[in-house]
Parts: C-alpha cells; sequence; structure tokens
C-alpha cells in the first residue's frame, strides 16, 4: 500500500493507558520555543543536543486546497519545484550546490494544505544556510525559460503517477468519494489544467500566497533559540506583510447513496479502495476513527489482515487508514488481490466492517493498539526531520505545536464503545464510495447494491564474541525502545538451483509461527509489547528484527529467540507466503525500474544467480516445499556465522548473557556453498529491451561492471554515486534541466559478493530513448576522461560525510548496519572506517576509479519503453 499525503497528520494511537506508562508520552521530549515577528512570520526552535544535526523547515500553509481561482492545476506543486531553480542572486545549481557544501540535503514536498522546504545539515553549518533558504522562499526568480522546463519536467512526473497503481486507485477513490471539495483533486493537478498555467499566473500565485503571515519556520536539532530567532528575522523580517485573500472551501454535499467506479489498468492484479466521509480533525470522533482504523488494518494482527489475508487468503495485502483536515476527512479500505476474487473480497470487507459497529471491541486489542501506537509516535521521533515535522503539523493545523501529544492523550482515552459508535455512525453502505482498478479485460462484475530519550552523539557499536564463534553487537541509548536483529548469509548465492526465492520465502516463515506459538499468536504478542517486527531478504544476506519497548525486552526477546531458533515452517504459513510472494512478483512487473533492473542483471550474468530476482520465479516459488524452507534454514540460516544485535537503554550484558547461554551452541558451522564462477565481462556494448504496453513513460538504465562489495574501490565509487544522483549534479543539470529530456536521472550502484554494476538510469517521454541513452553515454564518458572538478567531488564528499553524521540519529539503523558489515567481511566498524577514509580522500583517487570502470565498452543498456 503507498505511503500517502496525510492532512492532519499525527501519531495514531488507541485506548485507556495502565498507570506504568503514565507519563512516557514521547511528545514530551519536546521542548519549543516561539517568537513571531512583525511581519506576522512564526519562528518555532525544538532545542534538541542529542546528534550534531539541525533540521530547518520552512512551512507555507497553501497546498492543492487552496489554489482558489487555480484549483485543480497542481499550481502549488508546479511553484514548489520552481523555488529550487535560483533566485534574482543565486542561479538554482548554485543554491544547491551551496546547500551541499555545507553537508546538507535540500527539497521539498507538497502536500494538500501545506509546502515545505527543507535543509537537514550538520549543526555547525546551520546559520550560513537558513539565508539560502530564505532565498530560495521569498524570492524566487522563476525564469520564463526555467519555467517552461519544469513544466516539462513535471509533465514526466505526470507519467509516472498514471503508471503507478496505487497513487491511480487512491485518486480515483477521492474523485468518487468528494464531488465539491478540492480534495477531490490531485496534488499534481490535472493535466490539461497544468498545461494552462502561465509563468505570470505562477508569480502571482506566490505573492498572492508566500506572504510572511503565510509562514512560519520550524527549527529543531542542536542550535540555541536564542541564537536561531536574531539569525532567523535577519533572514525573514525584511518581507513586508501583504494582503493574504481567504480561500473559503466549499461544503461537501450529504452522502446519501453509494457510489461504485471502475478503472482499467494494465496490471495482472486488481485493486479496491472504499472511502467513507468522515469528520475532521477537530471533531470528537476523530480519535475513535483512528483507533478502529488501527484495529481493522494497520498492522499484522489487525483485524483484516489475520481475517481476509492469512486465513482466507482473499487479499495479498490489505490496509486501513483514516486522514484528516480540521474540518473533513475519510475513512478508507485498500486492498490488492487477484482478479477473480475481488468481489468476494470486497464483500468480506463489508462483513467486517459491519461487524465492528454491532460488536464492542476487546480491551484486550484496544490495550494492544495503545502500546503499538505508542512505540510508532516514539519512533516518529528518531530524526530531527521528524521532530520538526511534529512540530510544524501541530502549529500549521491548531497552532499548537505539541498538537501530536494532545492527539495522542484523546486517543489513550478512546473506549470500545466510543470505537463501536463511530462504526455504526460512518461505516454504512450508503456512504460506500467503491473504486475497483482492476486488467483491462477483466469483466464487469453483475451490479449490486453496497450493502451492508535521545540518541547518542557519534555512538559506535562494540563487539562481543560468546563460545562456539557467536558474534553479538550492542549499541546503548536513551530512546525507550529497545531493538534486537539477527542478520544471516542470504541471498542470491546461497539458494539451490531450482529453488530461487527460497530465501526471501524462509525469512518470512521465521514470522509466521514457532512450534509453540501460531503465527497470529505472534503478531499478537508483539503489538502486545508495543513493538514491530520485520523479515528481510536482500542479495547478499537475510534478517529478523523485532523492536519493542523497552520495559518489556525480556518478554520480546524471549519471542525473539523462538523465532529465531524453533521455526515451524507450517505446510499452510508456506501456501500463504508463497501466494504473497506471487503477488509480489506479479507487482514488480507492473515497475518499469524493476523490469530494467531484472534486463540488466540478466543481459550481465545470464544464468549465474546473480542474474536473478530474489523473489525467485513463478516455477522456482511453485517447486519450493516445507522440506526446502526448513533446510535452507538449518544450513543456511541457524549457523554460526550468525550475528545477534541489539540497540537500546537495556544493559548488553543482561540480554547477551540470556543469547549466548540459549543459542551459541545450537548452531554449527556454516557450510558456504561453492559460488559458481561468474561469466565473463562484456567486450562490447550489450542492449537489451522490453516493451511493456499501457505504461505513459519509458526508462534508460546503462550499467558498468564493478568489483565485488569488499573491494576498496567500492568507497570511491560511492563518492561518484554521490556527485551524480542529486539536484545540482552535471547529469541532472545536462538531462533534465538543459535539455528536459527525463523527470529523473541519477546513479546508483547494485552490490554483490562475487560483482556489482554501478548503473546510469533516468525516465523519459516514449521516443526519447535514443537520445537519453546518448545524452548518457556522452556524460559518462566525458566523466571518465575529465573526472571531477575539485569543487564537484568536495561537495560530493560533504555530502556523504553528512549522511554518516545524519545516520547517528536511529541506533536501531546504526547496529543493524554494523551487523551487515560484519556478516559480509567488511568489519563491524566500518562505518567509522570509512568516515575516516573519506576525511582524508582526495579527488585523485575518485577520478582513478573513473577512469578504471567508465572508459569501457563493455557496458550493458537496458530500455523498457511502452
Amino acid at each position: 500500500m503507498p505511503k500517502r499525503v496525510v492532512m492532519g497528520s499525527t501519531s495514531p494511537s488507541t485506548a485507556g493507558k495502565p498507570p506504568a506508562e503514565k507519563g512516557l508520552l514521547p511528545l514530551s521530549l519536546l521542548q519549543v520555543e516561539q517568537k513571531t515577528l512583525s511581519n506576522g512570520l512564526t519562528i518555532l526552535v525544538n532545542r534538541d543536543m542529542g546528534a550534531p544535526v539541525v533540521s530547518l523547515q520552512c512551512w507555507c500553509s497553501t497546498g492543492s486546497i487552496h489554489e482558489g481561482r487555480w484549483i485543480g492545476s497542481g499550481i502549488s506543486h508546479l511553484l514548489e519545484h520552481l523555488l529550487f531553480k535560483g533566485t534574482p542572486t543565486r542561479t538554482g545549481i548554485q543554491m544547491v550546490q551551496e546547500i551541499q557544501d555545507l553537508g546538507g540535503h535540500f527539497n521539498a514536498y507538497t502536500t494538500y494544505e501545506r509546502t515545505v522546504y527543507h535543509v537537514d545539515l550538520p549543526a555547525d553549518s546551520w546559520q550560513r544556510a537558513l539565508p539560502i533558504l530564505a532565498d530560495a522562499v521569498l524570492h524566487p526568480a522563476i525564469a520564463p525559460e526555467e519555467f517552461d522546463r519544469e513544466k516539462d519536467v513535471i509533465r514526466r512526473e505526470f507519467a509516472m503517477a498514471e503508471d503507478d497503481p496505487e497513487s491511480q486507485l487512491f485518486q480515483a477513490a477521492c474523485e468518487t468519494a468528494f464531488l465539491r471539495h478540492p480534495l477531490r483533486f490531485p496534488i499534481l493537478g490535472q493535466i490539461d489544467l497544468f498545461n494552462a498555467l502561465s509563468r505570470e499566473d505562477v508569480v502571482a500565485y506566490h505573492r498572492e500566497r508566500y506572504v510572511p503571515q503565510n509562514l512560519f519556520l520550524v527549527v529543531s536539532g542542536a542550535a540555541e533559540p536564542e541564537e536561531v530567532f536574531p539569525v532567523a528575522e535577519e533572514c525573514f523580517g525584511g518581507e513586508p506583510r501583504r494582503f493574504l485573500p481567504d480561500i473559503p472551501l466549499p461544503v461537501e454535499p450529504l452522502q446519501v447513496a453509494a457510489r461504485h467506479a471502475r478503472k482499467p489498468f494494465p496490471s495482472e492484479l486488481a485493486r479496491v479502495a472504499m472511502l467513507y466521509p468522515v469528520p475532521g480533525l477537530g471533531h470528537p470522533d476523530s480519535a475513535p476513527l483512528r483507533v478502529l482504523a488501527l484495529l481493522l488494518g494497520e498492522s499484522r494482527s489487525s483485524i483484516l489482515h489475520q481475517e481476509l489475508v492469512e486465513k482466507e487468503g482473499l487479499a495479498e495485502e490489505v490496509e486501513a487508514f483514516a486522514f484528516a483536515g480540521m474540518e473533513i476527512g475519510a475513512f478508507g479500505i485498500e486492498a490488492r488481490c487477484g482478479p477473480e476474487r475481488l468481489e468476494e473480497l470486497a464483500e468480506r470487507i463489508r462483513g467486517e466492517l459491519s461487524r465492528m459497529g454491532e460488536s464492542l471491541p476487546a480491551e484486550a486489542d484496544l490495550t494492544l493498539a495503545r502500546r503499538l501506537t505508542l512505540a510508532r509516535s516514539i519512533a516518529d521521533l528518531k530524526s530531527m526531520a521528524g521532530k520538526a515535522e511534529a512540530v510544524g503539523s501541530g502549529w500549521l493545523l491548531a497552532r499548537d505545536p505539541y498538537l501530536k501529544e494532545t492527539f495522542l492523550r484523546l486517543l489513550l482515552g478512546v473506549t470500545a464503545e466510543e470505537v463501536q459508535r463511530v462504526a455504526r455512525r460512518y461505516l454504512v453502505p450508503h456512504k460506500e464510495n467503491r473504486v475497483d482498478l482492476v486488467p483491462a479485460d477483466f469483466p464487469p462484475p453483475k451490479r449490486r447494491r453496497a450493502g451492508g530519550a535521545l540518541p547518542v552523539k557519534g555512538a559506535t557499536p562494540f563487539l562481543t564474541k560468546a563460545s562456539g564463534g557467536l558474534r553479538m553487537l550492542s549499541l546503548e541509548s536513551g530512546l525507550p525502545l529497545q531493538f534486537f536483529r539477527a542478520a544471516f548469509d542470504g541471498g542470491l548465492l546461497f539458494e539451490p538451483k531450482g529453488k530461487e526465492g527460497v530465501c526471501f520465502l524462509s525469512a518470512q516463515l521465521l514470522l509466521k509461527g514457532t512450534r509453540k506459538r501460531t503465527a497470529a499468536r505472534i503478531a499478537r504478542e508483539v503489538e502486545e509489547l508495543g513493538g514491530s517486527m520485520a523479515a528481510d531478504a536482500g542479495n547478499n544476506s537475510a534478517g529478523l528484527s523485532l523492536e519493542v519497548l523497552s520495559s518489556e525486552w525480556a518478554s520480546a526477546l524471549d519471542l525473539f529467540l523462538d523465532m529465531l531458533l524453533e521455526p515451524a515452517c507450517r505446510e499452510e504459513e508456506l501456501v500463504i507466503e508463497k501466494r504473497k510472494q506471487l503477488s509480489l512478483l506479479q507487482a514488480e512487473r507492473d515497475d518499469p525500474l524493476a523490469i530494467a533492473r531484472d534486463l540488466i542483471r540478466r543481459a550481465l550474468w545470464g544464468e549465474h544467480p546473480s542474474g536473478g530476482n530474489v523473489l525467485g520465479t513463478e516455477q522456482s516459488i511453485a517447486s519450493i516445499g516445507v522440506s526446502d524452507v526448513a533446510e535452507f534454514i538449518r544450513k543456511v540460516l541457524q549457523t554460526n556465522r550468525l550475528i545477534i544485535a541489539g540497540a537500546g537503554p537495556v544493559n548488553p550484558t543482561e540480554w547477551q548473557s540470556i543469547v549466548a547461554s540459549t543459542i551459541a551452541s545450537r548452531f554449527g558451522e556454516a557450510s558456504e556453498p561453492p559460488f559458481l564462477p561468474l561469466p565473463p565481462r562484456p567486450a562490447q556494448p550489450v542492449r537489451v529491451e522490453k516493451r511493456v504496453p499501457g505504461k505513459e513513460q519509458a526508462i534508460v538504465e546503462i550499467a558498468f561492471p564493478i568489483p565485488e562489495l569488499v573491494h576498496p574501490d567500492h568507497l570511491p565509487l560511492g563518492v561518484v554515486r554521490e556527485a551524480l544522483s542529486d539536484l545540482g549534479t552535471r547529469l541532472f543539470v545536462r538531462v533534465r534541466d538543459e535539455l528536459g529530456l527525463a523527470y529523473f536521472v541519477s546513479a546508483s550502484r547494485f552490490l554483490g559478493r562475487q560483482a556489482g554494476y554501478f548503473f546510469f538510469y533516468a525516465g523519459t517521454a516514449p521516443g526519447k530513448e535514443r537520445e537519453v541513452e546518448q545524452i548518457l553515454l556522452e556524460e559518462v564518458f566525458r566523466l571518465a576522461e575529465e573526472g571531477f572538478s575539485e569543487e564537484e567531488f568536495a561537495r560530493a564528499r560533504a555530502k556523504l560525510i553528512s549522511e554518516e553524521k545524519m545516520s547517528w540519529q536511529n541506533p536501531a539503523a546504526v547496529v543493524a548496519n554494523s551487523a551487515l558489515h560484519e556478516l559480509l567481511g567488511l568489519g563491524w566498524d566500518y562505518d567509522e572506517r570509512r568516515l575516516a577514509r573519506l576525511g582524508a580522500m582526495e579527488s585523485e583517487e575518485v577520478n582513478r576509479v573513473l577512469r578504471s570502470y567508465f572508459r569501457t565498452q563493455g557496458y550493458v543498456v537496458g530500455v523498457v519503453r511502452p
């Protein structure tokens, strides 16, 4: 399901709170000081010295619902793009590069009710970054040539949205549910209205909406308020207050009958959405509706997931959600399934919604939801950007920087009776708005009536070795969350021939039951502990993780070790997971980038395991049985190469002694299979192409072979990637800004145990593939000959160093990366050594790898087009 833009974004939570948890609300960690300038602009500062990072966010209280006479055109989003294109004193490239020189990341987003421009950077640079941010927001040049070019770029974004089934489903549902309110329009706008926008329209919109009293600045991180206020006044205080026209939003008429829409989409899967109109965030029913959404479909143990995905197998994925502005909102269900199951699934969803209005939810379910929500609320505050967003959304919606905590307290008081009441009041047949997204050739259904504490600064993990070779990594932090992670060997090279995809299946089955626990019981126990769990499998490894409220760590560790040591591998659960994995494989066929990836890998490595897909194939998945999974777990996952990692406030000696005594002698020596030799690298260009009917965009990807992931050249190659994969880079400027050939253009790497590849990719209009390919190759070969300038190198290195410092905000991510690096042979302290090497690196080392790997004709071009 998509991560959607949510109006009135607040931390969801649920009912009754036991005495042991009183006072633990995470928003209490915020300490906000505010000042309003004489022109009406407000500055909010959350001082937080937990990491040497600052997040600067300039919020404009305008979004797609506020576009007035330009409503439905996407002018808010277009203006957001154009604010990156320069001011009277800086070009767009200069502006972005100045931020990058400070080690910062400059970006923006537009939603229904806000546009936010944000810079995240090391704390010692914020005073130099703030004037750049203010200049961009207050004084955009909006040059005619940039206006035309950026409109072409956004047209490619329209094409991307057309290719995304989740976007199409959600937008069609909004168009069905809202007849007058501007929520019916996509944030991007409607293409014909967008095309009609002129430069003069955008200039007028900026002057009308970007007035000081409609802006506010949020600063979160290692910055003192008494230092921020004078700098912010210097940057923003000279802008005069201007008239701000009121934009009344139309009242949505009362819905008196169900609505049903159907939209064809080129996919093997069907998707259904059901939206129900509900009140806004200011209504007393908003909190019970959020709790209802959580109980129905926001977690693995939720009602819809357990009944429709796990038990009945009608859906591959199902989600419930509630979103709201201050005055209006919607309650929604989205699901994905095989087309033949669509009608039965829709009927079962209605049945579960009806049941919620007929009976009270169990108090245990409300307690479970409370703990899960509390953990999510804490997790939202792991980064300075997350804390700034909490402050900003509260100020936007209610002029209360602590609104999220206020709403969380309301959620904690929701009763079972209130949940039942709102289900009975709002989730009724005549208020249903159903949209089906189905394959184009799928027959229409028979018509029917709708029925019934803070991160440790610059922390480094600590490695402990136990008997039998067991390695354990620990990192202490103050936030009241305890994280456990198991890192395993895995991926393409470890899978038996004909059983591709077994690693992914095996990892998922670790979550699906042990000898003494069912999958449903595991899911419920995790959420009762206020936690979340996940299993993953990639190209080179696999993993199991669990994060809970730290007060519950002992029970959580018992559960974690049970999943690790005693997986049941039940036949019925394997059937469910195979069905889900096939669905993921089918969903990848809707993604042109995934299709291009598979083309490149197969062209480079043929039938070698590295040329495959971690999900396997339909044939290999079908052949995998319980014995195959059990054998893979025993031979690959349960060996002494396993690494256990933990992060949180619990003393590492406490949990490590339990782990060591439980598993140190259980696992045998790893029997690493002999890896097959790779086929020779191509000596001449190879071009592979695939047509995907029904898409609106083409993808061009060019791949150059590079060594195995432990090779020392990967660090300078990482600098190359950073220097070519952001706004202001030579690829972006040439392909997108100057030529307007692509909506996105970037570079990245595939890292493998035996070999990898570095690739350049772009999304373009059909018919432009050859031109984009030629331009990309010209830029690559020019780069190989000329190398990066000192300025480009310094900027990319500063960004990488900044990203390293940013990562210190999340102890769980730090220790998980450390475990992965130790597993792959890079060493548990690789992050620390990498940072030191980056600091000493010179441009010649980077230019050497450019000559070594890109001055060749042995590359592969992959093209995906309609």
